[in-house]
Parts: structure tokens; sequence; C-alpha cells
């Protein structure tokens, strides 16, 4: 049985997964190696789960996301290539950030996480402004220390 793929970024950073999701050319790679680099430059897990395609299932009421074996440990880096990369097998999704042009972003949103469902299970969402990995950073590790009060600054 092929489980389900969405066309996202997927990565862990200390115990929280995030997928990132958005179109092509949105920088989802890019941002991902930017989110891996500022958690390993705290001395926190920063890893890669998936690069473009993340196999996402339910179990339990989670989320759960791997690489398919096809791009296992793979990562684009457009204008350089394929690398290989470290990555984790398998992570919990605790987060979506989906990528959009800036326009698209409330100044002064009303809620700046807010839940999706996919495949059946409802995760906390955050809409990040697509290639520009400085500002999206910011609103992650602000969504992060929001989700998980008692945790340390991931990135």
């Amino acid at each position: 049985m092929t489980r389900p793929a969405v066309h996202a970024n997927c990565l862990v950073l200390g115990t929280c997964g995030v997928l990132i999701r958005g179109g092509a050319g949105c920088g989802k790679s890019s941002f991902c190696d930017t989110l891996i680099e500022a958690a390993l430059a705290k001395g926190n897990l920063g890893r890669l789960v998936a690069d473009d395609y993340v196999h996402v299932v339910p179990e339990d009421g989670r989320l759960l996301a791997s690489p398919p074996d096809t791009i296992r440990g793979i990562m684009e880096i457009r204008g350089f290539g394929l690398v290989d990369i470290q990555y984790t097998p398998r992570a919990r999704i605790d987060l979506i950030v989906d990528l959009v042009p800036m326009e698209r972003l409330e100044r002064l949103p009303d809620a700046a996480i807010v839940t999706v469902c996919l495949e059946g299970v409802d995760v906390p969402a955050l809409s990040c402004p697509a290639n520009r990995p400085d500002v999206s950073l910011r609103l992650v590790r602000w969504a992060l220390r929001g989700l998980l009060p008692d945790a340390p600054d991931y990135i």
C-alpha cells in the first residue's frame, strides 16, 4: 500500500516536527536549511526528515511524517544540486508552515496560529512569507514559543 505524500519539506527542531508546504520555487528547501542551521547553532537538534515530498499518515491521533525511499537523506540546494544530508526517518508533525506570498500575510492577524486538518488530524499551522527565510524563521520561533512554552528556544 502506498502511503499518502504531500508536496512539502519536513524537519525536526529539537523535539518538534515541522512540515513546510508551498508551491514550487517558494523556498521550502532553503527555509528548511535555514531552520536546521539555526537549531544547530543553538546546540539543538536540527534534522531533515524529507525534502520536496513527505509521506504523512495518521497514527493514534497524531500525524507522522517519513521520507519516500527514493529521496531519503537527499536535499536539493538550488543552484548547487542534490546533496546527501543527515535525516530522521520518522517524525511527529507538531506545526505546519505554509509559505505564501508576502502580500497575503496580514500585518496583525486575529490568530497567527490556526488549526488545519491533514489526513484527518488537526495540526497547528502558521503562514510565513515565501522566499523570506529571515522573516519566516522569526515567525516560527514565536509560534514554537507559543505552542511549547516550557521548551527551550530550538531556533
